[in-house]
């Protein structure tokens, strides 16, 4: 088995999307990281001429340590391959390993979108070890999307089908999003970033992912209004069989009038009329872990008739060891330093 850098973009999404990849793997969201500063870089692991394995890594520096090294919800290889032993991430994960080690990168942080139960000892086998904190979500809550839609809204709780329909009959109306609209869901975000007790994208940032998502056609903005004013908003992200829920927010007004349930509900519409096969909630508690910060979403996005995926979280293959702990050390205090502030 030999691995290569990919250049086509055709090739690479294909293989990506066939294999069970999500958006944070694509081509395009490599080239949107790109331009947030990061360097990527794709290798694929091929047998004879066909694919087995896939990794998108996103670089950057760290200053004063070196670099960093992150592969988002990567990497990809069919579920078959998980459960055989992950044999193709062998020569991949030892590529990104010697050119890592050649730019003097501390570690390779991966979290693989998979909820194969067997792929946390697969990684331990591999010589990585689970990472001291999470960049994705351990756990998520997916509708399957294969059943019609009314078959889809009697699946829902009776409360949150409730919601549903008594927000249509209220006038609540979901519409594309637009840039005039980024603000507005950039504050709700940074409200519920504060209530719940994680950190959440600006303004910016918001903007440019929108922008890019329609562009690709990657996923949607989409905008809950009642009364003529915003409730609430989502961004989803498309790739695949697989729609998820990248950012949702609403406001006091979304919440009087149950805006969040139709925004989600029409994403789940689009999502099933795009061919998709899944949408996904992202970020519920895990099962181990239901202390944390997702625990007050977990309601909400169980009400959908969901299923939870447990995924095997961040894990990390250290390069530089003495760097790499000087690293975490410089995390904690950071984290430390904002919990002080008011």
């Amino acid at each position: 088995m030999r691995v290569t850098v990919c250049a086509s973009r055709a090739a690479w999404n294909d293989f990506v999307s066939g294999a069970g990849g999500s958006l944070l793997q694509s081509w395009q969201w490599g080239e949107f990281k790109r331009g947030q500063g990061w360097s990527v870089l794709r290798l694929v692991a091929l047998e004879g001429r066909e694919p087995r394995a896939a990794i998108q890594v996103h670089a950057r520096a760290v200053p004063g340590l070196g670099a960093f090294f992150y592969a988002p919800e990567g990497p990809v290889l069919p579920a078959s391959d998980w459960a055989a032993g992950a044999a193709p991430l062998v020569p991949l994960l030892a590529e990104v390993r010697r050119r890592g080690r050649a730019l003097g990168a501390l570690t390779l942080r991966l979290d693989p979108l998979t909820c194969e139960p067997c792929a946390p000892a697969a990684l331990a086998a591999l010589g990585l070890r689970q990472a001291p904190e999470n960049v994705q979500p351990t756990a998520t809550a997916v509708v399957d999307l294969a059943p019609s839609e009314d078959e889809l809204l009697r699946g829902l709780e009776k409360g949150a089908r409730y919601l549903v329909r008594r927000s249509q009959r209220d006038g609540v109306t979901v519409r594309p999003g637009t840039e005039a609209d980024i603000p507005a869901f950039a504050q709700m975000l940074a409200e519920t970033g504060r209530r719940k007790g994680f950190s959440v994208r600006n303004e910016a940032y918001l903007r440019d992912l929108a922008t890019m998502l329609q562009a690709t056609d990657s996923g949607e903005f989409m905008a809950a209004e009642w009364d003529g004013q915003i409730a609430g908003a989502i961004l989803t992200g498309t790739f695949g069989p697989r729609s998820a829920a990248l950012y949702a927010a609403g406001n006091a007004v979304g919440r009087k009038v149950g805006a969040q349930y139709l925004l989600h509900w029409t994403a789940m519409l689009h999502a099933k009329a795009r061919g998709c096969r899944v949408y996904d909630f992202r970020g519920i508690a895990s099962a181990a872990d239901p202390d944390v910060h997702w625990a007050g979403m977990t309601f909400f996005k169980q009400r959908f008739g969901t299923r939870r995926e447990e995924l095997p979280g961040a894990w990390d293959d250290v390069y530089r060891p003495l760097a790499y702990r000087g690293f975490l050390l410089a995390q904690r205090s950071r984290r430390a330093l904002l919990a002080r502030k008011p």
